[in-house]
């Protein structure tokens, strides 16, 4: 496994809660020991993204690893958002390793009755 982490084109998949009340979806993404300035997050048309990349490993002439289980490297996830969003209000925050991201709903489409004259 730590062999696969030195590797640049590792990606390791972050865990995510997905919630969804009657106004918007609540993703809340585990990245542990990641800065919020080394995370991405997008939302185009009806997908949303979280990518990135965790610290490089601290292991070398000071340091010897005996185990490393925190996954290292690039990170990425992507959802299909099966309704329709505001995504101009999208907001994110980030404490404590967790990424939260709160989704609002569009307002539901009006039908009207078309009369036949």
């Amino acid at each position: 496994h730590a062999a696969a982490q030195e590797d640049e084109n590792y990606f390791w998949t972050p865990a995510v809660d997905v919630a969804e009340i009657k106004e918007a979806f609540i993703l809340k993404a585990a990245l542990p020991g990641v800065k919020k300035e080394d995370v991405d997050t997008e939302i185009k048309e009806d997908m949303l993204t979280i990518s990135g990349k965790t610290p490089d490993c601290k292991c070398g002439q000071d340091l010897s690893c005996i185990s490393q289980e925190l996954p290292k490297g690039n990170f990425y996830r992507a959802f299909k958002i099966n309704a329709r969003v505001k995504t101009n209000a999208v907001k994110a925050s980030f404490k404590d390793g967790i990424l939260e991201i709160n989704i609002p709903k569009a307002d539901e489409e009006k039908t009207n009755k078309v009369h036949i004259e």
